[in-house]
């Protein structure tokens, strides 16, 4: 599967991305409050996208923290993809 096709295999990805990109670093937990979302499902995305090297794991202290990773050459290809879906979310309201 190529990246493409596994960020946008579904919609919380989509989301993850977008909301790490907002807010930079949370815990699972965080995250799947954020997007409206189950703790068991964000985790299974997020470890899709920590394998296709969109997101990594950094720990700080005793918590485990998920973030985009800003050293995969996708990421400024991340950056634009995100500010598109942005301004077309804007368009539709």
């Amino acid at each position: 599967m190529n990246l493409v096709d596994g960020i946008m295999k579904s919609k919380i990805r989509i989301k993850i991305i977008l909301t790490l990109y907002e807010l930079g670093e949370l815990s699972i937990s965080q995250l799947a409050k954020t997007i409206g979302s189950n703790y068991t499902l964000t985790l299974k995305h997020v470890r899709a996208l920590e394998e296709m090297g969109i997101v990594k794991e950094v720990t700080v202290g005793r918590m485990r923290l998920i973030k985009l990773n800003k050293n995969t050459p996708a990421y400024e290809h991340l950056k634009t993809l995100v500010n598109t879906l942005k301004n077309l979310m804007n368009i539709q309201q």
